[in-house]
């Protein structure tokens, strides 16, 4: 299974709706309180209690479709689950609390999804108990517009939705949509080294320089440096989600990249086990600050569910002694690297791009474990 989230803008609905819908967001509110402070009095964090001793209690008293009214009972116990949780792990935690509006959840079975003849979508959902609905049109782009298709086709199928209306005043809409992806064998594989100097190199001689965006980063925290000297503290928060939303717009694309060129070629991925690498590639003072905000794992979980929904293998692969072993002969020594940037075997005189030398090794022990 695979399942990825299409978050749409709402057009602005009527005045009619548009109360509905405000009431519905004010009632779901109450609803998740109430569940909570009834979940602490009775000291439980089961579903099957708290459902047993409230929920014909709750029926009576929140105007909330019966799905809708579970969906508020589950995002409570979630809340109280966490703070147990962190608590047990002897992690500060206070009380928790729903001080302000939540995205209202609507399960699966509860909501529905048309494309009118003009070729506008709508979303009907329910904003009240017992049948009623309301119609909603999306803002929907061509990217929504084709999952939306796949689902009308059968391609995959809807997951829970959540609906939230923003301090301007704008309504969303989230869905999550299930894939069931089918693998096809591959006729090879495509081995992906990470790294900061070049974000990522393929196997297949193709490389991601990420020298641009090193040096937007390092430009990034000069500003963040001096915002803090100066106290605008929330300004530089501000910059900081900037970077991180920009940088997963760059993670998008590497990996979007990635996948459809194994796609192509009809191969498989070979990634390399994340776990250790900040130790394994640091630097100066300056160059780990700059990796700490350096995502490696968004990336190759990018990859990993973009090639799922395109039917392309990913493989995980340990990359100890990859950047030290010649591809060619399989001389492993310490002295294949003297330079970060290039390899030359002193046994065989093979020499390349190290980071290129690192994904073939990688590639390598991908197909040593598909036994090719």
């Amino acid at each position: 299974m695979q399942t990825i989230t299409l978050k749409m803008k709402l057009l602005s609905p009527n005045k009619g709706k548009l109360e509905k819908m405000i009431r519905m967001l004010e009632i779901y509110h109450q609803a998740c309180s109430w569940f909570l402070a009834q979940a602490e009095a009775l000291n439980t964090a089961s579903r099957a209690v708290l459902n047993r001793e409230t929920y014909k209690q709750a029926s009576g008293l929140f105007d909330l479709n019966r799905g809708t009214l579970q969906c508020a009972m589950l995002k409570a116990l979630s809340a109280r689950r966490s703070y147990l949780s962190r608590k047990q792990r002897g992690k500060k935690a206070s009380l928790p609390k729903f001080e302000t509006m939540v995205p209202v959840m609507v399960r699966q079975d509860c909501y529905s999804l048309h494309q009118l003849p003009s070729g506008t979508w709508v979303i009907k959902f329910p904003v009240s108990s017992g049948r009623s609905q309301i119609a909603v049109p999306i803002a929907a782009s061509l990217y929504h517009v084709r999952k939306l298709v796949d689902l009308a086709r059968g391609s995959c199928r809807q997951g829970s939705m959540e609906i939230w209306r923003d301090k301007g005043g704008e309504w969303y809409v989230s869905i999550s949509l299930i894939y069931e992806p089918s693998f096809k064998e591959p006729s090879g594989v495509i081995g992906v080294d990470f790294g900061i100097v070049k974000l990522a190199v393929l196997s297949s001689n193709i490389f991601f320089d990420g020298r641009p965006i090193r040096w937007r980063k390092e430009h990034w925290a000069e500003r963040r440096k001096a915002l803090q000297q100066t106290g605008r503290l929330s300004r530089m928060k501000k910059e900081a989600g900037h970077e991180r939303r920009w940088m997963r717009y760059i993670n998008h694309c590497i990996s979007k990249r990635i996948v459809q060129i194994a796609k192509d070629e009809g191969k498989a991925i070979a990634l390399e086990q994340l776990t250790g690498i900040r130790e394994r590639v640091r630097g100066s003072k300056k160059f780990n600050r700059m990796l700490s905000g350096w995502n490696f794992k968004e990336l190759a979980s990018f990859i990993e569910y973009k090639a799922a929904l395109a039917g392309v293998l990913v493989f995980y692969v340990d990359p100890k002694e990859t950047s030290k072993t010649c591809p060619k002969c399989g001389n492993v020594s310490r002295y294949n690297r003297k330079t970060q940037g290039w390899f030359k075997c002193i046994k065989c005189g093979y020499q390349s791009d190290a980071d290129r030398v690192g994904a073939l090794n990688i590639a390598a022990k991908a197909l040593n474990a598909l036994g090719a």
